[in-house]
């Protein structure tokens, strides 16, 4: 069982690009993800029992969405109503929440937070509020007696703030920052959950992102429901919260087994993430193989046949990366027949067993430029090797500095794309 199912950025109005030469079973699934991924939320809402499916980030755009959209998404939301579990819908503005409402032709069972605007809910006999996270003054602790005692005259509560990365939304492979904790969102999140812990009062922090986060312990990462590339922290999840030990013995004598006097609560709520997502990225690496595209593409068809089985994902997009050590010649050799190697490899699969769809092959950009440089080298300045040494030298420094500015995989991809460079002149 669970009390609240969050759900972060469906972005139910914005595909997800289908990579270049798909086929249309693939193009479908890719464009179906979406929405199928808040379809599983709003499953797992029902199966669990939950109070409220709580929707925040990008939903459906009221000048964005379609017709059919709206109304599947009406249905969800309806749905819920019938089986006693209620739609909290988290916006920016208080405008939206008029528009929205109009767009979905008001349906029951939806509710809105806005700034300044939370909302209490009555959750197996707590009183429970969900407030938007978006400054400290927003996320007050609740009132405690002294001694971290509960005040008698006051109702047994439990809030509840949710925020989201605004910085998320079109996350790219080259919007990661290894400096992510200086975005002003993310900070004022970590100074407010500091000064609430220090609180005795009941609350549950969530912080929905596409980023890979480092998130202070009192707040509970959120992932989108579905990922939109091979760059972002997770494949997709929602977030269940509940609030009462189940564990505690039943009160039989108390209507619905519980009495909100005696039960044990949670300081900060119990969290359990449910996988939703329907498409995944995957990486897959092997050894560079001696010989052209044909034996190329066994070595990877092999490699994606020992992959397991992803029993959440009806779609993996599969990115091939090619050890190649430290032959500059053979990563420009990967370069030259990773197009025929595609072809082969998407024959391959359309005859395979399981849904698969390579979209990129090439040689590891990540892959250590320590040989080259001059520890181990040997390389002298004046020798033939001075730039590739030099230039491992360089990247290598980055990757033990901690005050770079780009990440040490960012920099070691530099570093091959320079010799590649200088190779292919």
């Amino acid at each position: 069982m669970a009390d609240l199912v969050f759900a972060f950025d469906p972005a139910l109005d914005r595909p997800i690009p289908v990579p270049e030469g798909a086929p249309p079973l693939v193009g479908k699934a890719i464009l179906d993800a979406p929405m199928a991924a808040l379809r599983t939320a709003v499953l797992t809402a029902r199966q669990s029992q939950a109070s409220a499916l709580v929707l925040c980030g990008r939903i459906l755009d009221p000048l964005r969405a379609s017709p059919a959209q709206a109304q599947a998404l009406r249905l969800m939301i309806t749905d819920l109503a019938a089986n006693a579990c209620r739609t909290v819908w988290i916006t920016d503005t208080t405008t939206a929440c008029a528009e929205i409402f109009r767009m979905l032709g008001e349906p029951s069972g939806l509710i809105f937070v806005a700034p300044l605007r939370p909302v209490t809910l009555t959750i197996r006999g707590l009183n429970v509020e969900i407030v938007l996270a978006r400054t400290p003054l927003e996320m007050t602790p609740l009132p405690t007696a002294t001694n971290g005692q509960r005040s008698q005259s006051l109702p047994l509560q439990h809030r509840v703030a949710v925020g989201w990365d605004l910085t998320a939304c079109n996350f790219e492979r080259w919007d990661s920052s290894i400096a992510g904790s200086d975005r002003p969102a993310h900070g004022m999140t970590r100074a407010a959950s500091h000064s609430l812990s220090e609180e005795s009062g009941r609350l549950s922090c969530v912080w929905g992102s596409r980023h890979h986060e480092s998130l202070p312990p009192e707040v509970h990462p959120l992932p989108a429901l579905q990922a939109r590339s091979a760059h972002e922290g997770s494949s997709g999840s929602c977030a269940t919260l509940t609030f009462i030990d189940h564990a505690h013995p039943r009160d039989e004598t108390v209507v619905g087994g519980y009495d909100p006097h005696s039960v044990h609560l949670e300081s900060s709520g119990n969290w359990k993430d449910v996988p939703t997502y329907h498409v995944a990225w995957r990486s897959v690496s092997v050894d560079s193989p001696l010989g052209g595209d044909e034996e190329l593409a066994l070595a990877i068809w092999s490699a994606l046949e020992g992959l397991d089985v992803d029993r959440h994902a009806r779609l993996q997009i599969i990115r091939c990366v090619v050890g190649c050590g430290t032959s500059v010649a053979r990563r420009l050799r990967v370069a030259e027949i990773a197009a025929e190697t595609l072809a082969r490899l998407h024959r391959m699969c359309s005859a395979g067993p399981f849904q698969s769809w390579c979209q990129e092959i090439l040689a590891d950009p990540n892959e250590s430029l320590l040989p080259l440089g001059h520890s181990r080298s040997g390389g002298k300045p004046g020798s033939t090797t001075s730039f590739s040494t030099a230039l491992a030298d360089i990247v290598l420094a980055i990757e033990q500095s901690p005050h770079a500015t780009i990440s040490p995989s960012r920099a070691r991809e530099a570093g091959w794309m320079a010799l590649e460079l200088i190779e292919s002149t």
